[in-house]
């Protein structure tokens, strides 16, 4: 963290064998420069049986060039055990505000004009906001990947849908539908546009450029017959 941020800021990232996707959010200077702290939640997913492409020592390799990395070992456990994690940890660290990032996702930062979006939402209730995010070949949409703390919430196991797509608190409050309460001040415009709002000063890229197509096919094979993962 530089010493004129006005926020802690981490990034959450569910990971596994994607060494070159993490790559590509590390280094964009300005985005490693803003951030606090990449929470890399590691492992193999339960229930899957591909082997691992990448030497599984370069992570920690990667560590040593770039110490903001907090690397967490979670083999054999669900999306939603891995993704609650980095939760827990921002709750720990003190966070003031968490990026949920995919290691086939980066993003890119206007430091000025991010700063100036937090401190607008600041005090507001709601703890999820949009990210204008470009599905590369395909469209644009405002998806949610900005959250506030206190981190209070944790994803829960679905029988029925995918269990990572809501985030509730103790009391049963849903935090992920609270991102439309963003488009009341700022317009969502055209649904699927390059028009689409999403909180100032970000924006990110949904990209699979650097996975190879049996990854990409074992991804698809893993999702399909786990929909509530």
């Amino acid at each position: 963290m530089t010493s004129d941020n006005i926020f802690k800021v981490g990034v959450g990232i569910n990971y596994f064998d994607d060494t070159k996707g993490l790559i590509k959010i590390l280094t964009n200077d300005t985005v490693y420069d803003y951030i606090t702290k990449f929470y890399v939640i590691d492992g193999i997913y339960a229930g899957r049986k591909d082997k691992q492409e990448s030497d599984p020592n370069y992570l920690k390799d990667l560590q040593q060039i770039y110490s903001k990395i907090h690397i967490v070992d979670m083999n054999n456990k669900t999306q939603i055990e891995k993704r609650n994690k980095y939760w827990s940890l921002a709750k720990k660290d003190k966070m003031d505000y968490m990026i949920v990032c995919d290691s086939d996702e980066y993003m890119d930062i206007n430091p000025k004009v991010f700063d100036s979006s937090l401190r607008t939402i600041q005090d507001r209730p709601e703890k999820c906001y949009p990210i204008k995010q470009h599905m590369v070949g395909i469209t644009t949409m405002s998806r949610p990947r900005l959250f506030k703390k206190p981190f209070t919430f944790k994803h829960l196991q679905s029988e029925d849908t995918i269990s990572h797509g809501s985030l509730y608190e103790k009391d049963g409050t849903e935090i992920i539908a609270q991102m439309y309460a963003w488009f009341k001040d700022h317009p969502k415009r055209e649904i699927n546009s390059d028009n689409q709002s999403g909180v100032d000063g970000i924006e990110m890229w949904h990209d699979k450029e650097y996975r190879t197509k049996e990854r990409i096919i074992a991804d698809r094979v893993y999702y399909d017959t786990n929909p509530n993962r």
